[in-house]
């Protein structure tokens, strides 16, 4: 007699969760799996998480997919944690943890510096390829719902109402977050990116008359700790200054090879998806779903030798991590920077350089934890926590996430060559930003 067949579940091995399974006897892990196997999804194995990091952290080569596989481990603990047992339909469970899954699948090479150049955000395309029937994961989704696609898709837009269950995908407390910190602390071997993981998933809850995800006050500690993870890793890592550098480098020879393209030279195929989307054509799901940072890759080595110089001084200095150099500007005086930034150019230009390829302004400010503030256009909602039998905004009961929230990390960057650095710096004047010691 044949012995009935078992399903085994499906393991992968992760560097910071250890095991993530999916069961396959359970339809939602089922679909899941699906899910995986699309042409959507193993494009993120093809997407640095970082970007341009791997410049300057060694170890930061880790991807998308990677990222996406632990953001839906962590959202399945959390739904377990939140609603224990049968409690949460079937139906609703699928659709939370497809989103945390799916969430970065709109995302273009080198992501953020792709986003700049063509004024694309990865929320928009996510949202297209969630919902356009000729897509993998809109077929996989669809065929156990016809419904599933769009429902997915409202996880994403930040526009729709807010619930416990939109708070596991996106949110200052979120699977994605939860993710990310320990992942990049990980792969970058910043040691600071650190927290108690399994003191915040175990002290989750949902508040029925918020419908949101509250915090016990017995994990306060443990939030704080994330919070602070959160905010060191933006400074050595996501704003680091040479990875910002690098990022402007990569935005520069973008805007240089669109320009030659729509001036005619054949810098890269107009009909291909690089061309089209340097032309600022908007990207059908299919071609999407083929562009990667290989292509990127292969551009810059193709641009290395291009006939005009500015384009292939940049693609060298990328192949090669000749990066640009960068001198802080005072955030506090906008005249005074743009007074500078006006100097500098004209500096740059007498140099015998391009004054917009060789001389890059970038900006970037994150704040570890926003308050809630009800007269915010998008009103940003708090991390919530369970304190003396109430539920409270956690900067009420936290100095340290009061302190946080007040705390505001700005950086405004001229990035340039090595050999412009004395004429930058002069040009620039009391800009400059004068770091000074505590003490």
């Amino acid at each position: 007699m044949t012995a009935p067949r078992t399903h085994k579940p499906r393991l992968f091995r992760d560097s910071v969760h250890n095991i993530i399974a999916l069961d396959t006897a359970d339809p939602v892990d089922r679909v899941l799996l699906t899910l995986l196997g699309t042409e959507e999804f193993q494009r993120l194995r093809r997407i640095r998480q970082l970007g341009m990091a791997y410049l300057i952290y060694p170890g930061a080569e880790h991807s998308r997919f990677a990222h996406s596989l632990g953001v839906l481990h962590l959202a399945g603990r959390m739904l377990r944690v939140l609603y224990p047992g049968d409690t949460l339909p079937e139906a609703q469970r699928l659709a939370t943890l497809a989103a945390a899954m799916l969430h970065d699948i709109g995302h273009g090479p080198f992501s953020h510096a792709i986003e700049r150049s063509t004024g694309i955000h990865h929320e928009e395309l996510t949202i297209q390829l969630l919902t356009d029937p000729l897509s993998g994961v809109y077929r996989a989704l669809a065929d156990y719902d016809p419904q599933l696609p769009q429902q997915v898709a409202r996880f994403i837009d930040p526009h729709q109402p807010r619930s416990a269950l939109t708070d596991i995908v996106s949110s200052q407390l979120d699977a994605d977050r939860l993710d990310y910190i320990l992942r990049d602390g990980l792969m970058t071997g910043v040691k600071i990116g650190v927290y108690d993981l399994e003191r915040v998933l175990s002290m989750l809850e949902v508040a029925p008359d918020a419908d949101a995800i509250v915090v016990s006050s017995r994990a306060k500690e443990a939030v704080e700790g994330y919070l602070l993870a959160r905010f060191h890793m933006f400074k050595q890592v996501y704003l680091h200054k040479a990875a910002r550098a690098a990022e402007a480098m990569l935005e520069a020879v973008l805007t240089r090879a669109a320009e030659l393209l729509r001036d005619g030279h054949p810098i890269a195929p107009p009909q291909s998806p690089l061309g089209r989307l340097l032309l600022g054509h908007r990207l059908t799901s299919a071609e999407l779903t083929r562009l990667d940072d290989t292509d990127i890759f292969v551009a810059l080595k193709t641009w290395a030798d291009a006939p005009d110089p500015p384009l292939a001084e940049l693609a060298q200095g990328l192949l090669h991590r000749r990066l640009y150099k960068t001198l802080d500007l005072d955030p506090a005086a906008p005249e005074r920077v743009q007074q500078a930034v006006a100097a500098a150019r004209d500096a740059v230009a007498e140099l015998g350089l391009h004054p917009r390829l060789h001389l890059c302004l970038t900006r970037a400010e994150d704040t570890p934890y926003k308050p809630y503030d009800p007269h915010a256009a998008h009103r940003q909602r708090p991390i919530l926590i369970r304190h003396a039998g109430t539920v409270q905004r956690i900067e009420d009961v936290s100095d340290i996430a009061h302190l946080l929230g007040r705390d505001r990390y700005t950086s405004v960057r001229l990035c340039f060559p090595a050999r412009a650095r004395d004429a930058v710096t002069a040009a620039a004047g009391d800009a400059v930003r004068q770091m000074t010691l505590p003490f």
